[in-house]
């Protein structure tokens, strides 16, 4: 009777703990990341990125973990360096993920835009050609090499817009 007992605790025990919160502590740390993050509390929510890759590293989760951390780094904080060395991970653990070939173009831009190195920017352009030719991103990649390094008044596309935009607003006051 004993033994029974004992038995059924142990299944209502295990029942409770994976029925009642729902969600694996993987899963947990992810959405609370996510909060964090529309919070705009960036430290906070890489926190919980960093947590998941640490101690979950088989996580379904860990890809999209990384991914965020490198938006967080990115647009949140503003660590170039940081983001670029994220990126790179996830890109080098999960190069068949749907995040990988984004990666690669925000490595690019990053080194475009944010941290101008025109040949680490070059350099990640075309890695991105060669691993992914057919990707929705091509046509952006090949427009940030054509203009790589120039100003924005050099881009025929871009002054343009300007002066349009200028027009409409009544000239420069």
């Amino acid at each position: 009777m004993k033994k029974i007992l004992m038995g059924s605790l142990i299944v209502v025990f295990v029942l409770g703990m994976t029925a009642g919160c729902g969600k694996l502590p993987d899963e947990r740390l992810i959405e609370k990341g996510k909060k964090f993050e529309e919070k705009m509390e960036f430290s906070e929510a890489l926190a919980r990125y960093e947590k998941l890759a640490k101690l979950y590293p088989r996580s379904p989760f860990k890809a999209e973990a990384l991914y965020r951390a490198g938006f967080v780094y990115t647009n949140g904080l503003q660590d170039f360096p940081e983001a670029v060395s994220t990126l790179q991970r996830l890109i080098e653990e999960y190069p068949e993920s749907g995040y990988a070939a984004q990666c690669q173009f925000i490595i690019g831009f990053i080194y475009a835009n944010n941290d101008p190195d025109t040949a680490k920017a070059r350099l990640a352009y075309k890695t991105f050609l060669q691993k992914y030719p057919d990707h929705k991103l091509v046509a952006s990649v090949k427009w940030e090499l054509k203009y790589l390094g120039k100003d924005i008044e050099e881009i025929p596309e871009l002054s343009r817009l300007d002066a349009e935009s200028k027009m409409k607003s009544g000239g420069d006051k």
